[in-house]
């Protein structure tokens, strides 16, 4: 059930972008069958909906996707808020994530406030797991916090990230998640609160990358990082 619904929704978000003429044409499918599956009258059957899975991978994949649909300005820097807030494209930027990490033990998403949150929140539902939530604020009634510190912007200045003591363990394998990275420096620190809390850090997952000055700060992750999308740095200087 979970595999063809997953189909379901990956044609739900082209469909934003083809017809079911289009749609059809290339699947092998009548419009009139696909239009049932959009619209959420029927599923496919599991034969069908591979068959489909298979047809949706060489139509568009989710590099390819998230290219068409993120807007830059014209100094390179990007928009992702059709990117973070379509729930069809964060639910396949799950199943993306899940086939990264396939058979990899994780038992915590762990992100920064404010614009990981949406992705975070759709790949922990997707896997099951609590999601942790850095913040830059200590939340009132938690007594105990685990802080990580580290200069961003530009001219650099401190910022400091607070998660609540008892959300990480280490009994736990953690996925680290964002939307976007440029210099690597809040997956840095959050790679330090991880290890802080004696958790495990299993991975990284970002939609994507500018550039590949991120890569000098995260000179020797302790997990893989991977990326859907890497773009062109941005003309100005990068700032996150």
């Amino acid at each position: 059930m979970k595999f063809r619904m997953m189909v379901v929704e990956k044609l739900r978000m082209l469909k934003k972008s083809y017809s079911y003429n289009e749609l059809a044409r290339r699947l092998g499918k009548p419009e009139t069958v696909l239009c049932r599956y959009v619209k959420g009258d029927v599923l496919p059957g599991e034969e069908t909906a591979r068959e489909l899975w298979e047809a949706l991978s060489k139509f568009e994949d989710f590099a390819a996707t998230l290219r068409r649909r993120i807007k830059l300005d014209s100094y390179g820097y990007a928009d992702t808020t059709a990117l973070i807030y379509d729930p069809h494209l964060l639910l396949q930027a799950s199943v993306e994530a899940s086939l990264r990490f396939a058979g990899k033990r994780l038992t915590k998403v762990l992100t920064a406030a404010v614009n990981g949150v949406p992705l975070a929140t759709s790949i922990a539902l997707y896997l099951e797991v609590p999601l942790v939530v850095a913040k830059q604020t200590k939340d009132i009634g938690v007594k105990e916090f685990i802080e990580e510190a580290y200069p961003s912007g530009s001219p650099a200045t401190l910022t400091t990230l607070y998660v609540p003591k008892d959300t990480l363990s280490p009994k736990d394998d953690v996925l680290i998640v964002d939307d976007l990275i440029r210099t690597g420096r809040t997956i840095q620190a959050l790679i330090n609160l991880t290890r802080k809390a004696k958790a495990n850090p299993i991975g990284v997952f970002v939609l994507v990358a500018f550039g590949e000055e991120w890569k000098k700060q995260l000179a020797k992750p302790p997990c893989p990082v991977e990326v859907a999308l890497t773009l062109p740095p941005p003309r100005a200087e990068a700032t996150s």
